[in-house]
């Protein structure tokens, strides 16, 4: 959820604005002359987004990577691990 309000209003109820954001994990935008110029965001909220982002971008390679194996028919199932998994452990029972 988040709420679009001008900054003079934000400027009067900051402290409100901020206990918004921190325990409803929601965002306000800022207006100045009817156009959003910036947006209140909970730290725990913050954080979490740059966390994504840092995920993403050292796992972009890695992922295109993978799309590349799929379409060339370069990987294996599920099935076939368990299959595999399976008769290791009855060869190791043995």
């Amino acid at each position: 959820m988040s709420q679009v309000i001008p900054v003079t209003q934000a400027r009067k109820d900051l402290l409100k604005l901020v206990d918004l954001v921190n325990e409803n994990y929601t965002r306000v935008d800022l207006t100045k002359r009817g156009r959003i110029k910036a947006t209140l965001v909970s730290s725990d909220y913050l954080d979490s987004l740059e966390e994504t982002i840092y995920s993403l971008k050292y796992s972009l390679d890695d992922i295109r990577q993978a799309e590349k194996e799929i379409i060339s028919g370069d990987f294996v199932t599920l099935e076939d691990l368990k299959k595999d998994l399976k008769n290791r452990l009855s060869k190791n029972a043995r």
